[in-house]
């Protein structure tokens, strides 16, 4: 036998979880359908969450529940992706999707806005197996000479949703009413769960396989510190940050995250959040920061220019919905030129870097171009540069797990990357807010009319989403492939 065919056997075989090769690309476009169907909630829901709600006095109780959905989400991305291994693709990620499903049926059907609460909170299960999962399944299931590849599709994947679904979405809303959006998820999820447990094999547990216990504790103090920290954000301005309920949020968010991060230490890689790797191996720390860093500017572009444009230059959501139409094209098209280079380099620090200066650049121009009489061109425009750096947030972070990370803490290093964002999509973001909320309150106080102070806000907020890009910046520039194999396991 020839060394390359040696080496195409030897290449095919190196994965972590074995199905067989000629039904791995139709095993991966079944979970891509149910992942579809993950995004499509995700970008249909904010458009229909004032219509579902109508007739209820939502207040502050539907912040507390999607407080709430992010902590399940980062909690059942670790208990997910403990329990896969062992019980394989069918179980988890077809639950998962099952959980979706079930929850969408929950949500059109609510009778009120406690139900519909339970239902988002109890979705962020299925969300959260779905999605994390996928990222460590394509690192799983295919070799590593098509890896990239396939992750790229994941940012594909996520693109499509993203400029198709707000549209379409619209669509449905003005001619048959929200309903008619959930009926089309649903069908789609559903499409997804039948190819799911058609082409996925039975056995799809990891090789070499060695279960460990899961940490009960490091769960719960997770779930405090981050629903005690985003309440307090959340309602910070409006409790006011002096309060007692808010001070004593803060005070028990902050000594659970210090509690959290002792006992994680502790606990070493059987931890659900691998602190240890990040002092056996510096590189974990920078995945994080950069993840987390990249979501929290990237956020910058989904919320903020939304507000200002709507709220202060007094478009239409049609409108305002464009520049995230444009960013998302890049998100479609982006990764998989990225991907493309590190399957040809093996490298990607470098595009790390570029990606993240992109998106930073991209808020620092909002916040210094944004204005009532500021054009749509100019709007458009500062769009396109963010969209071509957002995969450093939706695969690069994967790949960057992958080229710095042991092998054996790879699922480890994905499980970080995609926390981090979790935590930014949350706790960055209601950082943000508060930063506009208060930037608008002091504006409102001096005289400064209230549509005017808004916009000074979310200036306010774009700035800060920049400067922590920066953050990020640094964190891909400091990756080692020296310490590559620190943190190693058995």
């Amino acid at each position: 036998m020839s060394t390359q065919a040696k080496t195409m056997i030897n290449d095919e075989d190196d994965v972590l979880v074995y199905i067989d090769p000629a039904k791995r690309a139709i095993v991966t476009i079944a979970l891509l359908i149910g992942f579809f169907g993950i995004h499509f909630y995700m970008r249909a829901f904010s458009m229909c969450t004032s219509y579902i709600m109508a007739d209820w006095d939502a207040g502050q109780y539907y912040s507390a529940g999607k407080a709430l959905q992010t902590a399940i989400m980062v909690v059942a991305t670790s208990v997910s992706m403990f329990l896969i291994p062992k019980l394989g693709i069918r179980k988890i990620m077809g639950g998962s999707l099952l959980i979706v499903i079930l929850c969408d049926i929950g949500t059109l059907f609510a009778p009120n806005l406690a139900a519909f609460l339970i239902c988002v909170m109890v979705q962020g299960i299925g969300n959260a197996g779905m999605v994390a999962n996928m990222i460590a399944m394509m690192n799983k299931i295919w070799q590593p000479s098509k890896r990239a590849m396939w992750l790229s599709s994941i940012g594909i994947t996520q693109g499509i949703a993203a400029i198709v679904v707000p549209t379409l979405a619209g669509v449905l809303i003005d001619k048959w009413g929200w309903e008619s959006v959930y009926f089309v998820m649903i069908a789609i999820q559903a499409v997804g769960f039948i190819s799911m447990m058609i082409f996925t094999p039975k056995d799809t547990t990891q090789r070499n396989y060695v279960e460990k216990s899961f940490d009960v504790k490091g769960t719960i103090l997770f779930v405090v510190w981050v629903c005690c920290i985003v309440l307090a954000c959340n309602f910070g301005n409006a409790w006011g940050w002096a309060s007692p309920a808010i001070l004593t949020l803060l005070a028990v968010g902050f000594v659970s995250l210090a509690v959290f991060i002792v006992v994680e230490y502790r606990l070493g890689s059987t931890a659900i959040f691998p602190i240890k790797l990040f002092k056996d191996n510096r590189n974990c720390t920078m995945i994080f920061l950069q993840s987390f860093f990249s979501c929290v500017v990237c956020m910058g572009q989904f919320v903020f220019v939304i507000y200002y444009m709507q709220v202060v230059m007094g478009l239409s959501a049609a409108i305002s919905a464009i520049p995230f139409t444009i960013f998302s094209v890049g998100t479609l098209v982006m990764p998989t030129v990225y991907g493309y280079i590190y399957k040809k380099t093996g490298k990607c620090k470098a595009l790390l870097v570029i990606t993240m200066l992109l998106v930073c650049a991209n808020c620092f121009m909002y916040g210094l171009f944004l204005a009532p009489t500021t054009s749509l061109g100019m709007i458009y425009f500062i769009s396109v540069i963010g969209g071509l750096g957002h995969a450093s947030c939706v695969t690069l972070c994967y790949n960057a797990a992958e080229e710095y990370l042991p092998e054996s803490r790879m699922a480890d290093g994905n499980a970080v990357a995609y926390i981090a964002i979790c935590i930014a999509g949350s706790v960055g973001l209601a950082v943000m807010q508060a930063v506009a909320n208060g930037v608008t309150a002091s504006k409102v106080a001096a005289g400064v009319e209230q549509v005017a102070a808004s916009g000074a806000g979310y200036v306010a907020a774009m700035f800060v989403a920049g400067i922590a890009g920066l953050i990020g910046v640094a964190a891909s520039a400091l990756l080692s492939r020296k310490i590559k194999e620190n943190g190693s396991v058995e």
